[in-house]
């Protein structure tokens, strides 16, 4: 077991990193963490203040990217440390899941719920948007088997003057061909 070296830092996200390290996101802590395999835990501070760093995953350039819940951007960290940061053009979309696609490509989610989109990044940051409909909540994303690309939804909460319950309507979103 290894300890976080900032108290309450509420690690989010982890994957496996090109160098063999982990890393993970720290979400309250604001900052991308590594372990190595021999065990230190070296911290890297994300520039946006509050971000809330939430998901992380090792991109097609052997870089890790990462979602910015608060600050409404997508990360990147190279091995060495370095951070770029991309701004999302929806404001206060809620970033939160993110995979490397088929294309090559980052793809994420836009979990605020009046925004509902699927948002694609380039590794050279140009980012393109794709509408859903409205209060889907994408909430993960990931490739599948078939090597599309799958997510999950939040779906709405409907009350109706009897006890709450969950409402799963098929909802149709706009098919993309990722190749």
């Amino acid at each position: 077991m290894y300890g976080v070296p900032t108290p309450n830092s509420a690690p989010g996200g982890i994957t496996l990193g090109p160098d063999g390290a982990l890393w993970f996101t720290e979400t309250v802590g604001n900052k991308i963490g590594r372990l190595s395999k021999s065990g230190p835990i070296t911290e890297y501070a994300v520039p946006t203040p509050g971000s809330d760093p939430a998901t992380i995953t090792r991109g097609p350039n052997d870089d890790l990217w990462f979602t910015e819940w608060f600050g409404n951007k997508i990360g990147r960290i190279t091995i060495a440390g370095a951070i770029t940061e991309f701004l999302i053009p929806t404001p206060n979309c809620r970033p939160n899941g993110i995979t490397t696609g088929p294309d090559g490509a980052l793809w994420f989610v836009e979990q605020q719920n009046t925004v509902s989109k699927i948002g694609r990044i380039t590794t050279s940051g140009v980012i393109t948007e794709y509408q859903g409909p409205p209060n889907t909540s994408p909430f993960w994303i990931t490739v599948g088997p078939d090597g599309a690309l799958w997510f999950t939804e939040m779906r709405p909460v409907i009350l109706d003057g009897s006890p709450p319950r969950a409402r799963s309507p098929s909802i149709p979103w706009p098919r993309l061909t990722v190749r």
